[in-house]
């Protein structure tokens, strides 16, 4: 009886030990606030999520267009830099140091990042200094420009009163020109009272050809205050029937008309703005033919005189 009474107790105390203890029920409403308020805040952290997303994307996508912004005004810059060049070297150097500047920031900008918020405003504030600089050249051009104009009007200026001063003195010249051909010509020595006259031995005249020892030929040389006065040389050019000039020498030469020609006689004489008688001799060397002869008389590279002689054929006389 008591085994049976142990069994019967081992056997309940087995069944109680493969039973699952349940929990108490909890209250319904509980569960449902607890529910509730897991789902509300599930939406508030997926709006703000959202809101925050969306407002991220339209900070980017406004940085990225004040970035394309900040190139474009920087590519109309330097195109604007471009037109600014001018003829002043010393202005173009500075000009190309500034359009340097620019390709630098244009080679920079290309590697920001559009959410790189502080280098794009710190690009902007570049630009707007290479603006001012800009401007101040500006201002240098234009009043390079004002002055340009000024001293190309002053040029026009004084090339108008160069032309009539050029004007002036071609006028000038030609009446100094006219009035020193003038002078030169009053100052010009003269002659009178010219003979040219074959004599013989005994100092006669005498034409015929075989009786002529020497060529005779005298003249006045006329006063004239224009004249340069002292010392000068006479020519004489005797030119026969035939054109042929008699002279003791071939070397016998002066100057006339910028050549060299060949002189008959010669007669130094100091000229002193006064009347003067010369007499020059020419002797026969026997090259005399019958004919009318030309006498020309030269001085200071002047042809001053002429006259004419004839010989005849000799005779007992």
């Amino acid at each position: 009886m008591e085994e049976q009474n142990n069994n019967q107790n081992l056997e309940n105390q087995q069944q109680a030990n493969n039973q699952v203890p349940v929990a108490p029920p909890k209250n319904k409403s509980g569960l449902m606030f607890i529910l509730i308020l897991v789902i509300a805040l599930l939406a508030v952290v997926t709006w703000l999520y959202i809101d925050q997303r969306q407002t991220t994307d339209e900070i980017e996508t406004a940085l990225t267009a004040e970035k394309d912004s900040l190139q474009s005004h920087l590519l109309q810059l330097r195109t604007e830099y471009d037109e600014l060049m001018t003829d002043n070297d010393s202005l173009n150097s500075h000009l190309n140091e500034e359009k340097a500047k620019i390709d630098d920031l244009l080679a920079e900008i290309k590697t920001v990042k559009a959410t790189n918020y502080a280098k794009i405003k710190s690009l902007q504030n570049e630009l707007g200094t290479l603006r001012e600089v800009a401007k101040s050249y500006v201002r240098q051009i234009d009043s390079l420009n004002t002055m340009n104009q000024a001293l190309v009007a002053e040029n026009i200026m004084v090339k108008n009163e160069i032309n009539e001063v050029t004007k002036t003195k071609v006028e000038l010249e030609e009446k100094n020109k006219d009035l020193s051909g003038k002078v030169e010509l009053a100052s010009t020595l003269r002659t009178e009272n010219i003979e040219a006259i074959p004599i013989n031995k005994r100092g006669k005249a005498n034409n015929k050809i075989n009786k002529i020892e020497k060529i005779k030929v005298s003249f006045r040389i006329k006063e004239n205050v224009l004249a340069e006065a002292g010392e000068r040389d006479v020519f004489i050019r005797i030119a026969g029937p035939d054109d042929y000039i008699l002279a003791k020498s071939e070397d016998d030469l002066f100057e006339y008309q910028g050549q060299e020609i060949v002189y008959s006689a010669k007669r130094p004489i100091d000229y002193e703005n006064k009347n003067v008688d010369v007499t020059v001799f020419w002797d026969n060397n026997g090259a005399l033919i019958p004919g009318t002869y030309e006498v020309y008389i030269f001085a200071d590279g002047d042809e001053i005189g002429n006259a004419q002689f004839l010989i005849e054929e000799g005779g007992l006389f």
